[in-house]
């Protein structure tokens, strides 16, 4: 008889959690001191910041006793990475399914919000509590501090709390191979026009774990599924935000998991193989078909703790049914893996299992510079090691832009996984309309190409328009242009390929090329930015997401050409120069080189001068010039009423903003 398909993002999860603790004078969490970390530990990627919390045993046992018997929404209480505590209100996250709900009651994977509107993923059982965290600072985590396998419920545990952008750089691991290789003839997809998610996908994953991986976990099944609960609901929040796609474990997943103590299927492959990974993933595929029938699962998955390696069969293999014969294993939807030696905690969820799951739903690596990595599979965009899931932050000796992926898919990636769900890719899922409104993207004046001079900073800036109620809509800005892989460690001009890195999404809906953090020194120039040199074309996509946890609008994109002048020399300022001292209420000659700017093709007439007293990081409402003519000369005069400033910067515009110059740091008495 068929396995029923749940409904999208409808699971009947049982809504679990009573923050209330046994006693009344008995909080669930108190602050612990720091002690050394063990690198050797499973906690050894916690960075020397995080809040060190302890989890009242005594609290944790009496909520656990109400999330058995409570079926209503609940609330709890997680500490913040800077002190305090916040109550979130928590529903069930859909990942697990009733019957594995029912015969794992002391799980629980939900996700909620608290007043000030930050989100939450979190999942309790025997390891503890986990959560990740997103507010207006970024992310931040909660997780167990060191491996709690042989502690009793009703022992205090020790939790971490810290920055997610603060956690020390994951493990080394490697992807036997490019993996565009493997891809189907005519299906590389290319990288151009915008991506829409207009409709909402549940596929059951069957995630199988190899006696290594559920060892690392405590040893037990429960365990073993409380972490994978936790995986799947961190990834989750990626997969529904950026592809309109829901992951549930599939019923009878517990199968899957292998103990030490019982039979092992993977017990005769070994890491001294070269073909590990390879033959771990054929394996999978054999075991899942014997464990659970061909139509109650959708995709599935290895988890691995032996060593840190990746690997699917092929790019896209979603719904894709084994045909029995092991020459078609690699086209199988059970065809992949990740392997880690410390399967843990947020980096192992994202940069690894997101990672592979990506390839999965049809997306390509996204670097563009990384050694003997580097692949041509169209959608190289990023420079060096890149920084998004589909990148390999970290990884890339000499071409790291930081040590971890940060939690979102290039525009690139929504596009190829989009195309691959359309088709059969998309085919075995519970799907349903997208009914939360796309937002409208005004674009006024992108059809046609913006003028730029060469060795000159620019700006995009886009805005979304009627998005649904209570869309909360974020921007990132990326370039979309492939090219040859960059070997060098320092990013330059060659005239083809990408110049910028991907930066994250944010609520402003502008960004800068070089982005501020480079124009300012806080981040070094030909790392993940460049300025460009000469005459070209540059292509960028706006992605607008919507951060909503619940039901979020569809992605939409729009792209514009920024054309590339090189008029000789660049659009600078030459006066005042960083040893100027600028006088509140005096006049004050700027000067900057005009570099050919006021003439066509460019045709820039007036600039607009501006003044920051905070080194750059925002500027006066009140311009100090607003259409002074592009002559390279105008006299200003410094407000008297502004603060003194021993870190000032001028900044020259076109009076449209496309591009602009900044002055050294300049004083203001």
């Amino acid at each position: 008889m068929p396995t029923p398909h749940p409904l999208l993002y409808t699971l009947p999860g049982v809504l679990l959690l009573a923050s209330s603790p046994a006693r009344a004078d008995q909080a669930l969490w108190r602050d612990a001191p720091a002690i050394p970390a063990d690198p050797s530990a499973r906690g050894s990627d916690l960075p020397a910041s995080a809040r060190r919390v302890v989890l009242v045993g005594d609290a944790f046992e009496a909520v656990a006793k109400r999330m058995r018997k409570s079926a209503t929404p609940s609330s709890i209480e997680l500490p913040l990475p800077s002190g305090g505590t916040s109550e979130f209100r928590l529903e069930s996250s859909g990942v697990l399914p009733p019957g594995l709900a029912a015969r794992y009651p002391e799980l629980k994977s939900m996700k909620g919000e608290d007043a000030e509107g930050r989100h939450v993923r979190i999942d309790i059982g025997p390891n503890g509590i986990s959560a990740a965290v997103t507010d207006a600072g970024g992310d931040w985590l909660l997780r167990p501090e060191t491996p709690e396998a042989s502690k009793a419920r009703s022992v205090d545990r020790r939790h971490a709390v810290f920055r997610r952008a603060a956690a020390r750089k994951r493990p080394y691991r490697e992807e036997p191979g490019p993996h565009d290789a493997a891809a189907r003839p005519g299906e590389q997809r290319s990288a151009a026009g915008p991506a829409m998610s207009t409709v909402r996908r549940t596929f059951r994953i069957a995630l199988t774990a190899t006696p290594s991986y559920t060892q690392s976990q405590g040893g037990t099944r429960a365990q073993t599924l409380q972490s994978m609960a936790a995986t799947i609901n961190r990834v989750n929040r990626i997969f529904e935000r950026d592809f309109g796609v829901h992951l549930v474990l599939a019923e009878d997943s517990d199968k899957l998991i292998f103990t030490k103590e019982g039979p092992d299927p993977f017990g005769d492959l070994t890491t001294d193989d070269r073909f590990y990974d390879a033959k771990l993933v054929e394996r999978n595929v054999e075991v899942v078909a014997q464990v659970l029938a061909d139509d109650a699962f959708d995709i599935g998955h290895a988890l691995d703790a032996r060593q840190d390696a990746g690997l699917v069969g092929e790019i896209g293999n979603t719904c894709m049914r084994w045909t029995g014969k092991p020459e078609d294993r690699a086209r199988s939807k059970a065809a992949g893996m990740t392997g880690s030696t410390r399967p843990f905690g947020d980096p192992f969820h994202v940069d690894f299992v997101a990672h592979e799951l990506g390839h999965q739903f049809g997306a390509h690596h996204t670097f563009n510079g990384c050694g003997r990595f580097s692949e041509s599979s169209g959608v190289e965009l990023e420079p060096g090691s890149g920084s998004t899931v589909m990148g390999y932050a970290g990884l890339c000796y000499g071409h790291n832009l930081q040590d971890n992926a940060d939690d979102y898919f290039h525009g690139a990636s929504i596009q190829e996984v989009a195309a691959w769900l359309s088709g059969e890719g998309g085919a075995c899922a519970a799907s349903e309309a997208n009914r939360s409104r796309a937002p409208w993207l005004d674009t006024e004046g992108w059809r046609q190409p913006m003028l730029v001079p060469a060795h000159t900073p620019f700006r995009l800036s886009g805005i979304a328009r009627f998005a649904a109620p209570g869309a909360k809509p974020s921007y990132t800005f990326e370039q979309m242009d492939p090219g040859k892989p960059q070997d060098e460690t320092t990013l330059s001009d060659r005239g083809t390929g990408p110049l910028f890195r991907s930066r994250k999404p944010n609520a402003q809906g502008e960004q800068t090329f070089p982005a501020m953090p480079v124009l300012l020194g806080d981040e070094k120039l030909g790392l993940g930015d460049a300025l460009p040199t000469r005459h070209r074309d540059l292509r960028f996509r706006m992605t607008v997401r919507d951060e909503r946890e619940d039901r979020p609008s569809p992605v939409v994109s729009a792209e514009r050409v920024v054309t590339v002048i090189d008029t000789g020399r660049p659009f600078a300022i030459t006066a005042p120069n960083a040893s100027a001292i600028l006088q509140r209420g005096k006049r004050r000659v700027v000067r900057w080189n005009v570099a050919g700017t006021v003439k066509a093709p460019i045709a820039c007439r007036s600039v607009r001068i501006d003044l920051s007293v905070d080194g750059g990081r925002t500027f006066l409402e009140t311009p100090l010039a607003s259409a002074a003519p592009n002559q390279g000369r105008a006299t200003v005069e410094i407000p008297a009423g502004i603060d003194a400033s021993q870190a000032a910067r001028l900044r020259v515009a076109c009076a449209d903003g496309r591009f602009f110059a900044l002055s050294p740091s300049i004083r203001v008495r």
